[in-house]
């Protein structure tokens, strides 16, 4: 669309319909031409610079949001971690206890134990 016929160029290049034209094309746009750019490039650096200042303010403005929800996300690993820290010191003293339990008393475990088992199977079958 942007191109010029300029029939007295050289090096001709022989087209299919025999023409001995080149296309050149447009350099209005190039840095140093002496032709001034059409309308358009100026609606379209308007265009882009009115894009990169919304999306700067955006930025802007989304910027203490999103440490907030880091600072948020941060206080929640904490509470998670010490409740997981906290539940595996009840395993440990469930554990403890069951193994007290078992060594004070190991006739009465087997007998649980047996109990359990029939129930199980029973419910199985």
């Amino acid at each position: 669309m942007n191109e010029s016929i300029h029939p007295d160029s050289t090096p001709n290049v022989p087209w299919s319909n025999g023409d001995h034209r080149v296309r050149v094309p447009n350099t209005s746009m190039l840095p140093g031409s002496e032709k001034a750019p059409p309308a358009s490039v100026g609606l379209l650096r308007n265009a882009v610079q009115g894009a990169h200042d919304t999306i700067d303010r955006l930025a802007e403005s989304a910027a203490p949001a999103v440490r907030q929800l880091g600072e948020s996300v941060a206080a929640a690993a904490e509470t998670l971690d010490a409740k997981t820290d906290q539940l595996r010191e009840t395993r440990n003293e469930w554990v403890e206890s069951a193994r007290v339990t078992v060594r004070r008393n190991p006739l009465v475990a087997v007998a649980a134990a047996v109990t359990l088992g029939a129930v199980i199977a029973r419910i199985t079958r």
